[in-house]
């Protein structure tokens, strides 16, 4: 009988210490998702960018500001720099009755170019539809995407 006891204590101790402890005890707030098309407003953009972009957001927001998800945005051909920039959500910073900054780390994928790791964040100031729905896409201090978007739509769900 000691043995199986000390069986079972063993396996219990290995099954314990095999799957490690939840790293983000943090309950989510929010989730974000959309997706569509969006036009570019070279007056707003550091470079002066233009075109259509299609893009998605799909974010799960932490209450200790973490957060997961993915951002993928593709400049459309004719646009002043099509290319594709995209990465995974780890953080955010906000309010959830106003403007919402996701913080990205992925890649930027240009005309011809091999894809180039960059942080990015993307700020929705405006939640909707098309003619509504607004967001910015930044690099460091400067935005790059002033966006308004065409069709489809940008969700806030609260939890």
């Amino acid at each position: 009988m000691r043995s199986f006891g000390l069986f079972v204590v063993t396996v219990l101790t290995a099954v314990l210490f095999a799957y490690p402890a939840t790293a983000n005890a943090a309950s989510v707030v929010a989730t974000i998702n959309g997706g569509g098309t969006a036009i570019m407003d070279p007056t707003g953009s550091a470079l002066g960018l233009a075109g259509t972009t299609a893009f998605e957001i799909h974010a799960t927001l932490y209450s200790d500001g973490t957060a997961r998800g993915h951002v993928d945005c593709v400049d459309q051909f004719g646009s002043t720099l099509p290319g594709n920039i995209f990465g995974e959500v780890t953080s955010w910073e906000g309010s959830l009755d106003g403007i919402i900054t996701l913080n990205v780390v992925g890649k930027f994928v240009g005309r011809g170019c091999h894809p180039q790791d960059v942080s990015f964040t993307v700020t929705i100031q405006q939640f909707g539809r098309a003619g509504v729905g607004h967001w910015t896409l930044s690099v460091g201090p400067f935005t790059l995407c002033v966006e308004t978007l065409l069709s489809g739509q940008i969700v806030m769900r609260r939890s």
